[in-house]
């Protein structure tokens, strides 16, 4: 007779989890916003399985809260390519290119997901949102111009009032150069909103690029103390690996 007792709570011990499992505690860290170590269990449930669908979208959601919108829109799209025919996969996509400010991408992901699930209220909402976002944008590049234009003639105009009731002795005597000065600020002002504009497209395109490898410049270094011998407790080479293969070739020749 074999005791079993004693291997069957041996066995409870060392069960390893499944993917159920650790997404299951990636869900839990999502709910209690701890979404850094939700990424953690996403990915490790990744490696376990690749082709889950699921896994990605909510790692995607994670990395969204954590405001790394190339890594959630990177999820986004591995969504949508192992489950072309799910709405999640582009609602997440919308999401992540809305939060970037890339509002007529984002409409087009759900206008896809809208295709899928035409009566989903959550998309709709979410699409409704963007579409405003847009909107509000589209009236702002419109005004925006003039607002940093009639500041600067203002600006002028409060300068050349001033220079000619408070100053002791007016710099600005004829009008035209009060004109000028005015017309001076005014572009300025319009340069301005030139500045900010180009500010923020490029901060929008920024949010969805690959961030800098850090690790890259590490790794060139240890490549090249691989080739010079200066790796721990190695000795110091004389010629790296490209120098002595061509001392090799000319001691061949001669």
């Amino acid at each position: 007779m074999v005791d079993t007792a004693g291997s069957a709570g041996e066995g409870e011990d060392a069960r390893v989890p499944t993917v159920e499992d650790v997404k299951e505690q990636g869900n839990q860290c999502v709910r209690a916003g701890n979404f850094k170590e939700a990424i953690l269990h996403y990915t490790e449930a990744i490696k376990m399985n690749p082709n889950d669908a699921t896994l990605y979208s909510n790692r995607s959601l994670a990395f969204l809260k954590e405001k790394l919108y190339y890594y959630a829109n990177e999820d986004a799209e591995k969504t949508i390519q192992l489950r072309p025919d799910w709405a999640k996969g582009y609602f997440r996509r919308g999401e992540v290119q809305t939060a970037a400010g890339h509002y007529d991408t984002a409409l087009l992901a759900y206008g896809r997901a809208l295709q899928l699930l035409p009566n989903d209220i959550t998309i709709i909402n979410a699409a409704r949102k963007t579409a405003g976002l847009s909107s509000h944008e589209a009236k702002m590049a419109k005004r925006l111009p003039w607002i940093f234009v009639a500041a600067g003639a203002l600006l002028g105009v409060i300068i050349s009032l001033a220079d000619k009731f408070l100053a002791e002795a007016p710099s600005l005597k004829h009008p035209f150069l009060s004109i000028f000065l005015i017309m001076v600020l005014a572009s300025i002002g319009y340069g301005s909103y030139r500045i900010y504009r180009y500010m923020v497209n490029a901060q929008r395109k920024g949010n969805l690029e690959a961030p800098v490898d850090l690790l890259e410049g590490f790794e060139k270094q240890q490549d090249e103390a691989e080739d010079t011998g200066e790796t721990a407790g190695a000795p110091r080479n004389r010629y790296t690996k490209a120098q002595a293969r061509q001392r090799f070739r000319k001691g061949k020749s001669s």
